[in-house]
């Protein structure tokens, strides 16, 4: 929860007051197309259209960094940063060369932060 709570998180993991509409996130998903870092779907006939800063601030979550997250080209990491990663997340301090990690691999928190950020 302190985790959470310094990441800015909290809030979209315990308030209870947010609920999630099955059918329409389903709509949502049938109809999403992300290019460019843009998604775009449509639910009801209403056409959305966002990227991570806009998710971010509706949701009031952070999204600074996001965009280096989920780069499928890491060459903007050095290798020592992505050897640090895989260490971290791996929790393989002896590794020497970096790798993917798989999400069976990672600690608790850092599957569910994953599992956040590929579904939202």
């Amino acid at each position: 929860m302190d985790k959470l709570r310094a990441q800015g998180w909290l809030d979209t993991f315990t308030n209870t007051k947010r609920s999630c509409l099955v059918p329409e996130l389903a709509e949502f998903y049938s109809n999403c197309v992300v290019t460019n870092g843009i998604v775009t779907s449509s639910v009801h006939g209403w056409e959305l259209c966002f990227d991570a800063v806009n998710l971010g601030a509706w949701l009031r979550v952070p999204s600074k960094g996001f965009d280096v997250y989920v780069r499928e080209d890491k060459t903007v990491l050095s290798n020592d940063q992505l050897l640090c990663l895989t260490r971290k997340l791996a929790e393989q301090p002896d590794l020497s060369e970096p790798r993917s990690v798989r999400k069976g691999e990672m600690q608790p928190l850092h599957r569910l932060l994953f599992w956040f950020v590929i579904k939202m």
